[in-house]
């Protein structure tokens, strides 16, 4: 008998469907097994920060999706151009969070906090489960502090020990933690020495039954990819010099480096672009999940990329799973875990985020590879998959920990 079947869970997370996060699919199979699971969450707003058509940015709302409970609170507009704005936000999704729980929190068997931003939305269910003796599970995917600091943010005195001391809170408040990287696991036990912290993967997010794989045609040619956020800290002004010294020094005319996403560095990404007259660029703009199997299966080689930093080398973004499941080989601009991965695992080839010209050499490379070898590299990939991202074992695992009987 599954030991979560008629369990009433709460799950709170930042973001939730229509927004297309890993979360949607985690809850769906939750309920699916037979658990009774409510949603806390913000209004849709993500990637661009404008409210969802067809919801209304009110202070509280309700509503049911697939028979799933599901209670919103306002965000405010214009968090994604302001860091004022964005750090008031997190302040007033918490606060709205908390006045909501106070009402409804002892309604709960157990919560799931699923931390895939800011950890102050996770404060909510920590609350719950100290006020209400309730049991708390975390399943950190953006480790805090350290994500905090990389953007400029509290890096220093009095602010700084503030925010660790609201880390330390949570994660001594949350009776089980789980961590999506097993190099966030260091950094947490620094909090919360002693406590035990369970690295759970991520797993490919998967397109909702009865949605069409949807049509996307790609420009003929050998297709390098890089879909997702398009964020500072994706590190594709690199990419692009990489690639403009591959297309001027190499004679590639039948290369296409083609970016599909959205986010807030989208417009500078254009703007170097059309300056540089950077050949062989293809911004597509943001595609929905029902396309991106199309998108992988027209592209050759999928590329990934993020700062050389300390905490994004910790890190294993969701799309390195969703490239797995592609079977596509990877070009890493990347260091740190994901590149490690990359190369110990044969999946395609890496080079140093920080060197242009190194960049160039891969693209290069990659584009000369034999189309056997390439096929290896997808090989390679499907057998990572299966062994350490797959779906079915990271739920289970996430399963135990929030069932009444986990240990």
């Amino acid at each position: 008998m599954n030991p979560v079947a008629g369990q009433n869970l709460l799950v709170i997370t930042e973001v939730f469907y229509p927004e297309e996060f890993l979360v949607n699919d985690l809850v769906f199979g939750w309920q699916a097994e037979g658990r009774r699971v409510t949603v806390l969450t913000r209004n849709p707003s993500y990637p661009a920060g404008r409210i969802y058509p067809g919801f209304r940015n009110r202070l509280f709302t309700r509503g049911e999706i697939r028979g799933i409970r599901v209670h919103r609170v306002q965000f405010i507009p214009g968090y994604k151009e302001n860091r004022f704005i964005k750090i008031l936000n997190y302040l007033w999704n918490m606060l709205l969070g908390i006045f909501w729980a106070l009402k409804n929190g002892r309604n709960f068997d157990a919560v799931c906090m699923v931390q895939t931003g800011p950890l102050t939305f996770s404060a909510i269910g920590v609350l719950i489960g100290r006020m209400y003796r309730k049991r708390t599970v975390i399943w950190t995917q953006d480790v805090w502090p350290e994500t905090v600091f990389a953007y400029g943010v509290a890096q220093r005195g009095i602010a700084r020990r503030v925010l660790e001391c609201f880390v330390r809170w949570v994660y001594r408040g949350c009776d089980r933690i789980a961590v999506s990287s097993p190099g966030f696991i260091p950094l947490l036990q620094r909090h919360v020495p002693g406590k035990p912290i369970t690295f759970i993967p991520q797993w490919p997010a998967t397109v909702p039954a009865g949605e069409s794989a949807g049509e996307f045609l790609l420009p003929d040619g050998f297709r390098f990819v890089f879909a997702g956020n398009i964020g500072m800290v994706q590190n594709l002004e690199n990419v692009l010099l990489g690639w403009e010294h591959f297309q001027r020094q190499a004679a590639a005319e039948g290369a296409w480096l083609i970016i599909v996403g959205d986010g807030s560095h989208l417009s500078a990404l254009q703007q170097m672009v059309t300056k540089r007259s950077i050949p062989q660029v293809v911004f597509t703009g943001r595609v929905p999940a029902r396309s991106m199997p199309a998108v992988y299966c027209q592209s050759d080689v999928l590329v990934i990329s993020l700062d050389d930093r300390p905490v994004f080398n910790m890190t294993i973004p969701a799309k390195f799973q969703a490239y797995l499941e592609a079977g596509r080989p990877m070009f890493g601009v990347i260091a740190g875990e994901v590149a490690s991965l990359i190369s110990r695992h044969t999946l395609g080839r890496v080079a140093d985020p920080n060197n242009p010209a190194a960049i160039s050499r891969e693209f290069e490379t990659l584009f000369r590879t034999p189309a056997g070898d390439l096929k290896n590299f997808s090989a390679h990939a499907a057998t990572l998959l299966e062994e350490t991202f797959s779906r079915d074992r990271s739920v289970a695992a996430l399963t135990r920990l929030v069932s009444p009987n986990a240990e």
